[in-house]
């Protein structure tokens, strides 16, 4: 196949640690991609990081672009790093996530062999033990297991139906022309801009893939109250939102030091 060029956006808010180890992944995989003749890039959109989160992502050749704390939403973090991308995919992702095998970016990007598909994703599990991130509970086990686990057995299948997740930007793969059509639509704030995306995405007879080998790491160490908090919090994403930091405050690893 002939393989595509890809913009990996990464956004991060006081992820130092966190983002060294992915950038790390990312570009162990990186160098095995690039020998297939195709380009890659790293973009890296941060929200104003008060500790050396963007000297690391520039130490390692990223592309920062600043987004100001007070003009942050979840929308226009993804528009503003997919605008500066340059290439045919665009994989979006977050500084405290990490995929889970060196076939990450491989996984992603070989179902944009065919035309129509529009976009890639997978679900995610919670982090192994790490110092770097937040410990993995037995509430975010039970939520995330199972549906990876199934997806695992089910290999890479075409989604029909659409439903929470389906193309969850925290590991997301889209083609850069379909976000030219379609950029993520800014009215909804606090998120759920994904799942517009992915509906706009079906609705134009494009193929969504769920492939179980593009799955990362990434969970917020919450207990069965804070899963609570985040399933009230989603159930609200079906429309326009404006964004507020006390929405989210049940995410207690978020670290909103600085401006």
């Amino acid at each position: 196949m002939i393989w595509p060029s890809v913009s990996i956006i990464i956004r991060t808010l006081n992820e130092a640690n966190r983002l060294r180890n992915l950038l790390f992944r990312l570009e162990c995989q990186r160098d095995r991609y690039n020998r297939k003749e195709a380009g890659v890039e790293t973009i890296v959109v941060d929200n104003e990081s008060a500790d050396n989160t963007v000297e690391i992502a520039r130490n390692w050749g990223a592309k920062v672009i600043t987004l100001k704390r007070n003009d942050f939403t979840f929308p226009k973090s993804l528009n503003v790093g997919a605008a500066a991308a340059a290439n045919e995919i665009l994989i979006f992702t977050v500084g405290h996530a990490l995929p889970v095998s060196y076939e990450w970016l491989e996984a992603g990007l070989r179902h944009f062999a065919s035309s129509v598909v529009g976009g890639v994703f997978s679900q995610v599990i919670p982090h192994k033990s790490s110092p770097f991130y937040p410990k993995k509970t037995l509430a975010e086990i039970l939520f995330y297991y199972p549906g990876y686990l199934q997806a695992r057995i089910r290999g890479p299948y075409i989604v029909g139906k659409r439903s929470m997740g389906v193309l969850g930007a925290t590991n997301c793969a889209i083609r850069k022309s379909i976000w030219e059509q379609h950029h993520f639509d800014e009215r909804f704030e606090c998120g759920g801009e994904d799942g517009e995306m992915a509906r706009w995405i079906q609705e134009h007879n494009y193929q969504i893939v769920c492939d179980w080998q593009f799955a990362v790491y990434h969970s917020h160490g919450m207990n069965f109250r804070g899963m609570r908090e985040q399933f009230r919090y989603w159930s609200r994403l079906g429309g326009p939102t404006t964004f507020n930091r006390d929405k989210i405050k049940f995410r207690k690893d978020l670290d909103f030091q600085g401006p």
